[in-house]
């Protein structure tokens, strides 16, 4: 069978029973794998793959990564694959064993962020005085004001802010479940600006619009990471790694550990399902961290 009808069977198979971020990192390292195997030796069947194939393409996949959580996420996808071929009798050998096992700690790095400074006058830069400016400035305040996700923030509908409590319902979450994050002044204002004077007419109930023709909802996660980073960029930030809603959620979630808010607050707000997850903040509160310390036992009193 042709790497490109594979890569469709696994398409339809994966995305049966796999969250649609699983799907796509699966599908992505197929298509590596498709693409690599093809130029390294072309016109052989996946079947003729052997053991020293599938350690070049380690090799080559993880010189390509930039650190251990990478690493370990692409190895595990490409080991996926690697048993997809052996379950449905395209390869008659196990390939999976060949792949190394990359440890990926959890609190092991410190979350980008940029300082709030930063943030605060990246947002005071955005000019409102167009219908994308008045989209950009609500998406904007929006995520630095409840740490939406890139897709909580997306699949926000008109139905879910709820004007009169001043809180927006975020639904199905990270954590499959609803939370309801509070609405700030500054943000319901601008907010509420966009949907009366900036939102182009639409059926779709989908807050945030594509204002280009066709109009329709913002269904891919890297449009909203442009916007992030180009009004990052507009404001002077350099920005030498990848920008996204996330880097906006890790900067709040920081300066909230800096004001000293509890930390279970904080994780009900980003929707974490354990306080353990919201603990990597603290790593990045020096100040409150020097607070706690404990003396040096052989230093002076």
């Amino acid at each position: 069978m042709r790497g490109d009808n594979q890569g469709e069977t696994l398409i339809l198979i994966v995305a049966l029973y796999l969250e649609p971020k699983t799907c796509e990192g699966l599908l992505l390292a197929a298509r590596r794998v498709l693409t690599w195997y093809h130029a390294r030796v072309p016109r052989q069947p996946l079947a003729a793959m052997t053991g020293e194939d599938v350690l070049a393409l380690v090799e080559h996949l993880l010189a390509a990564s930039s650190n251990n959580s990478t690493r370990s996420a692409v190895t595990s996808y490409l080991r996926a694959f690697l048993q997809f071929l052996q379950w449905s009798d395209r390869s008659s050998r196990n390939l999976a064993r060949f792949v190394p096992h990359v440890p990926s700690y959890r609190l092991a790095h410190l979350p980008l962020r940029l300082a709030w400074e930063d943030v605060r006058r990246a947002i005071d830069t955005i000019e409102t005085a167009t219908p994308l400016g008045l989209r950009d400035h609500a998406i904007m305040l929006l995520l630095a004001t409840t740490g939406l996700r890139n897709k909580e923030l997306r699949s926000l509908e008109l139905q879910d802010i709820h004007w009169r409590e001043a809180s927006v319902l975020v639904r199905r979450t990270k954590a499959k479940r609803d939370r309801v994050v509070p609405l700030l002044h500054e943000a319901g204002e601008a907010l509420a600006d966009y949907v009366l004077y900036g939102r182009p007419k639409s059926d779709s109930q989908r807050v945030f619009l594509v204002h280009g023709a066709p109009v329709r909802p913002i269904n891919g996660s890297s449009t909203i990471s442009r916007i992030v980073r180009s009004v990052l960029e507009r404001s002077g930030i350099v920005l030498p790694f990848a920008a996204g809603a996330h880097l906006v959620r890790h900067s709040l979630a920081t300066q909230l550990v800096a004001q000293r808010r509890p930390i279970n607050e904080i994780a009900d707000l980003l929707g974490h399902r354990s306080i353990d997850t919201t603990a990597i903040y603290v790593k990045v509160a020096v100040r409150q961290l020097a607070d706690v310390a404990m003396p040096f036992p052989g230093g002076a009193s």
